[in-house]
C-alpha cells in the first residue's frame, strides 16, 4: 500500500527532528526542503505537536522540546521496569524472532565511521521487536505510551552524544543474543545495564546544557542590577 504524502512528509520530518538534522522548523523552510507545498507540513507538525516532539510557540516559532532531569529520570525508571521484564519474557517465547533484528544490528557495528541515523532505526527496531515478541499486551501498552519521549532522548545523544548511540549499539546486540539463547535472566540484567548507561549518559548532557545556559544570564544580570540600584540609593530623598 502507498504511504500517503501526509505520512511521508510526517515520516522525514521526524526523522530529520530525532537525528539532530534539521535547524529551521518553520513550514516555509521544511516545505521548501522537502519539496512539498506548506499544507502536509502544516498536519505533520500538529501530530508531532501532539505526540509532544515539538512545541509551537505563538508568534515566536517551533521548537523542538527538551525533557526536563526529573522526567528522564523517571522515564527510565519506568524503562528500566518494562523492557528489562520484556526481554526476560522474549527469551522464553518467541526469541527466535530476534535474529533478524540482531543481524541487522551487527551490521551496523563497523567498528569506524558508523551510521548513526541508520543504528537510531534499527535500535528503534529493536525495542519495538522486544514488545511484539515477549507476548505482554499490557507492557506493550505502557510503551507505545511513552515513546514519543523515548524519542526525544535518541535525538540528545545523536545530537551531543553519539558515542552513546554506539554502546547502546553493543549493548542490543548482546541482549539480542541472550534472548535468543534462552538467557532471560542475561537478557533482562544487560537490558537494566544498557539503560542505567543510557539515563546516566542523559542526565549528564542536560546538567551541562542547563550550566552553559545559565553562565550567560549570570554574567549580564549581576552588572545590569547594579547599574539600576545605584542611582536611587544616592538620590537624594530616596525611598527607602
Amino acid at each position: 500500500m502507498t504511504m500517503l504524502l501526509s505520512d511521508r512528509v510526517y515520516t522525514k520530518i521526524k526523522t530529520m527532528i530525532l537525528t539532530g538534522k534539521v535547524v529551521d522548523l518553520s513550514e516555509r523552510t521544511l516545505a521548501a526542503e522537502l519539496s512539498v507545498s506548506r499544507v502536509p507540513v502544516r498536519e505533520a507538525i500538529k501530530v508531532l505537536e501532539r505526540e509532544g516532539l515539538l512545541i509551537v510557540v505563538p508568534r515566536s516559532g517551533i521548537v523542538v522540546r527538551r525533557l526536563r532531569i526529573d522526567e528522564v529520570r523517571e522515564l527510565y525508571e519506568v524503562r528500566q521496569a518494562i523492557e528489562g521484564m520484556a526481554a526476560f519474557l522474549a527469551a522464553g517465547a518467541r526469541r527466535s524472532e530476534m535474529a533478524g533484528v540482531r543481524q541487522r544490528l551487527e551490521a551496523l557495528d563497523t567498528g569506524k565511521d558508523f551510521d548513526h541515523a541508520a543504528i537510531q532505526r534499527e535500535n528503534a527496531v529493536f525495542h519495538r521487536t522486544l514488545f511484539e515478541i515477549c507476548g505482554n499486551s499490557q507492557l506493550s501498552a505502557i510503551y507505545a505510551s511513552i515513546e514519543p519521549k523515548i524519542a526525544l532522548n535518541f535525538r540528545l545523544t545523536a545530537v551531543h552524544a553519539p558515542e552513546r548511540v554506539e554502546r547502546a549499539l553493543r549493548y542490543h546486540i548482546n541482549i539480542a543474543k541472550a534472548i535468543e539463547a534462552g538467557d532471560g535472566a542475561k537478557a533482562e540484567s544487560l537490558m537494566r545495564k544498557n539503560l542505567d548507561d543510557g539515563k546516566a549518559a542523559r542526565i549528564e548532557i542536560l546538567t551541562r546544557l542547563q550550566a552553559n545556559e545559565a553562565v550567560p544570564a549570570a554574567k549580564i544580570s549581576k552588572p545590569a542590577a547594579a547599574r539600576r540600584t545605584a542611582p536611587i540609593s544616592k538620590a537624594k530623598g530616596a525611598r527607602k
